[in-house]
């Protein structure tokens, strides 16, 4: 199931890249323990989720405003940002579930299996 994962992390980033989009992941895997405590901080609707298990990550659309090549902290788009819905849609089109579809707590950087 990993290697499903990993394959269509793969097209997802080069779907990316393709569109022009820059993409950094903040979250590939987490603790048993780092889950339970984004779930208590109601960033996870689960104690258990996926991102333990490897079979979720969270990406975020980068704009490098001053073409430095690193990432600063106000170029990561953490706002609502359409790129994030074509991200998202590419991905469900590859059998993936995307965060950004969910209610409580809605989540357009996540992208799971």
């Amino acid at each position: 199931m990993r290697w499903k994962f990993l394959s269509r992390v793969g097209l997802l980033l080069i779907f990316a890249y393709f569109k022009g989009f820059s993409v950094i992941c903040f979250t590939f895997h987490r603790s048993a323990e780092d889950q339970v405590i984004e779930f208590n901080a109601g960033r996870s609707r689960t104690l258990t989720g996926k991102h333990p298990r490897w079979l979720a990550m969270d990406l975020a659309i980068v704009d490098d405003a001053d073409g430095d090549l690193v990432v600063d902290k106000d170029e990561i788009r953490w706002t609502t940002d359409p790129r994030y819905e074509s991200l998202g849609s590419f991905w469900e089109s590859i059998g993936g579930t995307w965060g950004g579809r969910w209610e409580d707590p809605k989540d357009p950087y996540h992208f799971e299996l």
